[in-house]
């Protein structure tokens, strides 16, 4: 089949752009682990399922204003449930982040004659080392395929000034300003760009005065949405600043980025931030591409032209770079090993452009790459890469963090061990100066293609070693993807109501949930169940208990809070609140508080149980007074009520404890013990912990008197470890079993 030459690199573009896709889809849709930033976007995300447009102007998750990423991954929650939802929504940042081919590839288009240049441009800047951001939800999947729409249409607002470009140069930036409330600076980059311009074009008219004047009436015809942006801008900062209310609107707007805005000086080391970007962003395309496109740059830019592309290219770079300098003014300047690469891996497209040009035109001398080399050797020695390598900064800073991980270890292996990183990675820069330049001077134009190969190859390794990280295939480090999706979504797919409340009675020392576990990280039960499980819609909190209150982005959800349990009946109070109440996720065998009613799941660690509860909501069991991690305080006694079901015939309760001892105590010759007394109606028991020893399982039963609902009881320390002890233990876990006083036991948990 014929196909038409024209159309022939617009299908390899497609059709590299699916492959570069699924390679990665593969890994991302795999992935059971989550940073702490993605629960904000996913809460974000089904909060918009309902209630819009209010709901995405009234969003307590949402950071200011990135709140268009968490609305598009909201149509996975509208077809799905959690799991799969987040599931599906991995995949679609996939497509998304590789949907940037298409802007950069029309902006490859403007400035590059080939094509097929363009296509390699365009497939190069998405087959980048940043692409394990796809491995979570972050809004840089979205925000990277719209820069670039930005980038086009502000680079041709300048070009062909009039309102229709302007509206759509605004509107372009509105979009991106939706993903990340640090892309407003585009708005200025968008200024600094037309400006120069506007005066340039207006040179032809006699005399400064004319010329000023032409410029202005053209910038107002050219862009009057802009400058009515500006003066509207300028307005409301007068108005606010008299009224006082500036910094209070700020913080309203922007909550927890505000501190970029109020801040009343530059942070240090912003120099440094910057360079230590270009550097790992230079690494990251293989040195070779940001050695040529710098020096073309610098040629090309210094000469200036009233032609497109050279406009294209002046706005572009304008934009970034307010872009960029901002950024890491907004970060508090330099980071050391906190620095992300994801805030400025929007750039890389301008190596790969600068590239391809340099190869057409030719107009590059050797010396000016030998320069440039040597340039970037001398940041590499000044700037050390201290970003460790994990699981988290393979996508965070994924050049800095392999480069730093897998470079000392090939020198050991050859023995070079007097190199450091630092002095690696500068010779390195300068040989691959000195390379380019003498292969520049001497090489026909069919063989540079070999050196950018190698750039290529470097590039995709660099990616390549990113992606087996996330994908657990480096030793050492435990990946982000394993264990099975649909395990984690065990409240949406066992629950019978559409809504499930959150208990809060689980301990504070708590283990990991089992996905956090397999990462090696310690994020909360809470964290993991919310979520995977969309079905997770409020909370609730006896303050009798003593635990921490719901933290975020539980807290944003709807809350039940002072709550208690009615001593008698052991009914949850007040009955109006809990009426609507049906099904709770809540701790397995909680030593704190347990809710009657039958088991529906159980979490894939078994620490967490979904419960279908009894009507009314009622407590099986209930302790007051033990400290947030279960600990029984010394000075304290821990009040006790366990409670039946309905009955008309006396009831047996049995309660099993188990104890678990504290910590060995320094400096004491032999093991140390606390003794414990622990009643429960007519039943006691003394229980010894031996510091360091195994858990104590402790078993009481009391039989109740006809129509008895509950039996109270008591834990008291009757010794201590050691004089000035806190605590004499910790009451891990109880179990709460009803029978007749002369039948067969039965668990409460299944009363109805």
């Amino acid at each position: 089949m014929h196909v038409d030459s024209r159309r022939a690199p617009v299908l390899v573009l497609a059709g590299g752009a699916l492959l570069i896709a699924l390679g990665a889809g593969l890994i991302a849709a795999h992935v059971t682990v989550f940073a702490l930033d993605e629960t904000l976007i996913e809460q974000s995300a089904v909060h918009y399922t309902s209630d819009l447009p209010h709901s995405f102007f009234h969003d307590l998750d949402a950071r200011a204003t990135n709140r268009l990423y968490p609305l598009v991954l909201s149509i996975a929650f509208h077809l799905f449930s959690g799991a799969h939802a987040v599931r599906a929504d991995h995949v679609l940042s996939v497509l998304l982040f590789v949907s940037a081919a298409v802007p950069i590839f029309l902006m490859a288009r403007v400035v590059l004659d080939s094509r097929w240049a363009a296509v390699a441009v365009a497939l190069l800047s998405i087959a980048i080392p940043w692409l394990t951001l796809t491995s979570a939800l972050f809004t840089e999947n979205l925000s990277y395929p719209l820069f670039w729409w930005m980038v086009l249409a502000t680079a041709q607002a300048v070009w062909r000034p009039s309102p229709l470009h302007d509206l759509l140069a605004l509107a372009s930036i509105a979009l991106l300003v939706g993903t990340r409330a640090q892309f407003a600076a585009a708005y200025f980059g968008y200024l600094l760009a037309l400006l120069p311009v506007v005066i340039w074009r207006a040179n032809g008219a006699s005399g400064l005065r004319r010329r000023l004047t032409r410029a202005a009436a053209n910038t107002v015809r050219g862009y009057p949405l802009a400058i009515a942006v500006l003066l509207a801008g300028l307005a409301v900062l007068v108005h606010e600043k008299a009224n006082g209310q500036l910094h209070t609107h700020v913080v309203e707007l922007l909550g927890s980025y505000s501190d970029v805005v109020t801040r009343n000086s530059l942070p240090p080391n912003m120099g440094e931030g910057l360079l230590v970007e270009l550097i790992a962003l230079a690494l990251g395309v293989g040195l070779l591409p940001a050695i040529v496109s710098l020096a073309w740059f610098a040629r090309r830019m210094s000469r200036p032209r009233r032609d497109r592309r050279w406009v294209y290219l002046f706005s572009c770079g304008i934009v970034i770079a307010v872009v960029m300098i901002l950024t890491v003014s907004s970060q508090g300047g330099y980071l050391g090993s906190l620095t992300e690469e994801r805030y400025f891996f929007y750039a890389i497209p301008v190596f790969w452009l600068g590239t391809f040009a340099a190869l057409e035109e030719r107009s590059v001398r050797a010396g000016e790459l030998l320069g440039w080399g040597a340039a970037l050797a001398a940041l590499f020695a000044a700037i050390p890469f201290l970003t460790p390598l994990s699981e988290e900064t393979a996508f965070l800073a994924p050049v800095e963090s392999v480069v730093g991980h897998v470079l000392p270890q090939w020198l050991d292996e050859l023995g070079l061990t007097g190199l450091t990183l630092q002095d690696t990675l500068a010779l390195l820069a300068l040989l691959a100066g000195l390379a380019v330049a003498l292969w520049w001077s001497r090489a026909a134009r069919a063989r540079l293609w070999w050196p950018i190969l190698a750039a290529a190859v470097v590039q995709l390794a660099i990616a390549g070693y990113a992606f087996a990280v996330i994908d657990g295939k480096v030793p050492g480090i435990v990946g982000r993807t394993g264990g099975s999706v649909a395990a984690l979504g065990w409240v949406d797919s066992h629950a019978r109501a559409p809504e499930v409340l959150w208990l809060d009675d689980l301990s504070s020392e708590a283990p990991p949930a089992s996905s956090a576990v397999a990462a090696g990280l310690a994020a909360n039960q809470m964290h993991v169940t919310l979520f995977w499980n969309s079905r997770v819609k409020g909370w609730a909190e006896v303050p009798a208990l003593g635990l921490p209150a719901a933290e975020s982005p539980l807290s944003a959800l709807p809350g039940l809070t002072g709550l208690k349990v009615e001593p008698r009946s052991g009914q949850l109070a007040p009955v109006s609140e809990v009426a609507n109440l049906h099904e709770d996720v809540e701790a397995t065998n909680s030593a704190f508080l347990q809710l009657a009613g039958t088991p529906l799941a159980h979490s894939p660690d078994d620490v967490l149980t979904l419960t279908q509860l009894s009507r009314p909501v009622r407590a099986v069991w209930l302790a007051t007074g033990l400290q947030p991690e279960g600990a029984i305080p010394m000075a304290h006694t821990v009040a006790l009520d366990a409670f039946t079901s309905p009955s008309a015939s006396p009831a047996a309760l049995s309660v099993a404890l188990t104890f678990a001892p504290p910590a060995p105590v320094a400096g004491m010759a032999s093991p140390a013990t606390a003794v414990l007394d622990v009643r429960l109606g007519n039943a006691e028991r003394r229980v010894a912990l031996t510091a360091g020893g195994a858990p104590v399982e402790v078993r009481l039963t009391s039989c109740l008197a006809t129509a008895q609902p509950a039996v109270a009881g008591t834990i008291q320390t009757l010794s201590a470890l050691a004089p000035g002890a806190a605590v004499a233990g910790t009451l891990q876990s109880v179990t709460v079993t009803q029978s007749s006083c002369t039948g067969a036991p039965r668990s409460l948990r299944h009363a109805r």
